[in-house]
């Protein structure tokens, strides 16, 4: 099977992971969708994130919303991923089992704290909003905004103002409000050009916090964030994880990106790490953690990571997992085989009963037949017996007796390793 067919089978079951009928989604859709699990493999969430999005624009069945849930969770958005996971709970329904039910609700609870609001007075109210360089459209004054915990960039635009540009530190749970005023400029213009670039930070690790000129600003996305044009110093850290700082120009029309993928310490104290072990079926199936190969059992730091198990012919696993000091973490992974590799599997348990049939009917007829030479065999014996002397034995009928017997002994063995055989066949078929 190519790679790509291999992905457009993943992406298959994917879409039909509630287990219910569904029509044939586009092959555009599909594409996307197929992409998307590549790009989350290869740690690249944002990515994954587009074409999940791209492909439930395409095909919106409500199976998408779990993998999209998933991507925002790795990236840090927390909105968005409470949004995909709750629009799966709705479109799945009773389709979705209870077990799962329960897991995604208790997801949507962890990513919950992970919330807060912000309330924003306008003055004027027609001003154009932006939080962290996008445009918020549908923004009513007053009303609440969730983001994410941290610090955000806030930015007001309107023709005939000067522009507003700050920020607003958001806590979990808790609604911070802000008034905002815009001055009128002394003669009005179009939209007042804001002087400010863009500064995206990179990394597969969830719980990251990200420093600006030494003033922080508990990054939790990989979404470009506003800053001043000119030179920065960009620090990342993590408990447990050694720190990267970096120089960083920020220029108009461009996004400067910084790769933050953090490497654990190596001697990191017992009070900053966990552990986590697997058991996964397949054996041999790949594990990999924030985006990293690892094995059967991993000492980390403390915190979220993001954890993926696959193996080529089954869905993906893909979690997000908590470790504590002190709590050691087993994790129990049993890979569903695609509907592809699942047919195969099939078709290799039918060969393997057929033949043990055949080897287990072949060892009966061997057995019978053993015990058919060792008892006419018997009976010459006892003939050879009463009509020999022992003084003049007829030696020749003796050595035929004896091969007659060495050929029923190996007969009986031949058909008792193949019945054996034959039984441990068709177990490993099942």
């Amino acid at each position: 099977m190519s790679r790509i067919a291999l992905w457009q089978a993943l992406a298959c079951a994917l879409f039909l992971l509630s287990g219910s009928a569904l029509a044939e989604p586009p092959s555009a859709a599909r594409e996307h969708f197929a992409h998307g699990v590549e790009q989350a493999g290869l740690g690249d969430f944002n990515s994954a994130a587009a074409n999940f999005e791209e492909a439930y624009r395409l095909s919106p069945h409500y199976a998408v919303q779990y993998n999209l849930g998933q991507a925002y969770a790795a990236l840090g958005k927390s909105v968005e991923a409470v949004h995909a996971f709750e629009k799966y709970l709705e479109g799945g329904a009773r389709k979705i089992s209870p077990q799962r039910q329960n897991d995604v609700r208790q997801l949507i609870l962890s990513l919950k704290r992970r919330i807060g609001y912000v309330a924003l007075e306008i003055d004027p109210p027609e001003a154009q909003l932006f939080i962290d360089g996008r445009a918020i459209e549908a923004a009513t004054p007053g009303v609440p905004i969730p983001l994410s915990v941290g610090v955000h960039g806030v930015a007001l635009t309107l023709a005939g103002y000067r522009a507003f540009v700050g920020s607003v530190t958001v806590e979990s749970q808790k609604t911070v409000r802000v008034e905002a005023r815009l001055e009128r400029t002394p003669a009005p213009s179009p939209v007042e050009r804001i002087a400010v670039g863009q500064v995206a930070v990179d990394s597969s690790l969830p719980e990251l916090t990200v420093s600006l000129d030494g003033t922080s600003l508990n990054h939790v996305s990989n979404d470009p964030f506003l800053v001043p044009l000119g030179s920065h110093r960009i620090r990342c850290t993590r408990v447990g994880y050694e720190p990267i700082e970096v120089q960083v120009e920020a220029h108009e029309h461009a996004v400067a990106r910084v790769n933050c993928d953090l490497t654990p310490r190596v001697k990191a104290p017992p009070s900053d790490t966990g552990l986590v072990s697997f058991q996964v079926d397949p054996l041999d199936a790949e594990i990999s953690i924030d985006g990293r190969r690892a094995s059967h059992s991993a000492r980390l730091p403390r915190g979220l990571h993001t954890v993926r198990v696959r193996r080529w012919g089954f869905v993906d696993w893909t979690r997000t997992i908590t470790l504590r000091p002190g709590f050691p973490e087993t994790i129990v992974v049993q890979l569903k085989p695609t509907p592809e590799h699942a047919l195969e599997l099939a078709r290799a348990a039918r060969k393997r009963r057929t033949l043990a049939y055949v080897i287990g009917g072949t060892g009966l007829a061997l057995l019978g037949t053993s015990a058919v030479l060792y008892a006419t065999n018997n009976q010459r014996y006892a003939n050879w017996t009463a009509s020999n002397d022992s003084s003049s034995p007829d030696l020749q009928t003796a050595l035929s007796i004896q091969r007659q017997d060495f050929a029923a002994l190996t007969t009986a063995v031949a058909g008792g390793l193949m019945l054996g055989y034959a039984a441990i066949t068709w177990s490993g078929s099942k």
